[in-house]
């Protein structure tokens, strides 16, 4: 069932990817675009800032959902590294992964909020402005996927670890935490 679902996890984590990559590609053309315009003025852009804050926004919010997912965002470690390996550490982490899941969690009800609140429209596209703000509650829910994901994880390392004695026991815990 697990090896199903780390499958099954590889199509968002290739869609985050993605996303962000043709997002950068397309924030460097209108950027680089913008540039050659001010010192070339053959046109103008003047739907550019829109886009390119748009662009920037998705970006930013769905870079993070896709670093959340990896567990590659942002930590400090220091604490953590000290009890690695120890029933302690385990339980700390779990508890981290419980306080950043809560705060996830109020992120993407909020952003939803807030998202759905938004009723004006750009002021040069006339596109609705609820296009700016979609990438925080679609980013916040994907990494509240993720961290109900690493929550579990933690639960299952300290169970393990009540269950194993023993130096032996021990190794096996960190040895499927590494691997997952």
């Amino acid at each position: 069932m697990l090896a199903l679902l780390k499958r099954l996890d590889c199509a968002p984590g290739l869609a985050l990817r993605w996303f962000c990559l043709l997002n950068m590609l397309a924030l460097t053309l209108v950027l680089s675009a913008v540039v050659f315009i001010r010192f070339v003025p053959i046109a103008t852009l003047s739907w550019s800032d829109e886009v390119v804050e748009w662009l920037m926004a998705s970006l930013i919010f769905i870079a993070a959902a896709a670093l959340w997912r990896e567990n590659d965002h942002f930590k400090i470690t220091m604490i953590s590294e000290r009890l690695e390996g120890t029933q302690s550490g385990r339980i700390f982490t779990l508890f981290l992964e419980c306080l950043t899941a809560i705060f996830i969690g109020f992120f993407a009800q909020y952003s939803l909020d807030l998202t759905l609140d938004v009723g004006r429209t750009s002021p040069v596209l006339s596109w609705p402005m609820t296009w700016w703000y979609a990438p925080m509650p679609i980013a916040g829910f994907i990494m509240v996927i993720y961290a109900i994901r690493n929550v579990v994880q933690g639960v299952r390392a300290v169970v393990e670890g009540f269950r194993c004695n023993g130096a032996g026991g021990m190794a096996k815990v960190q040895h499927e935490q590494r691997n997952g």
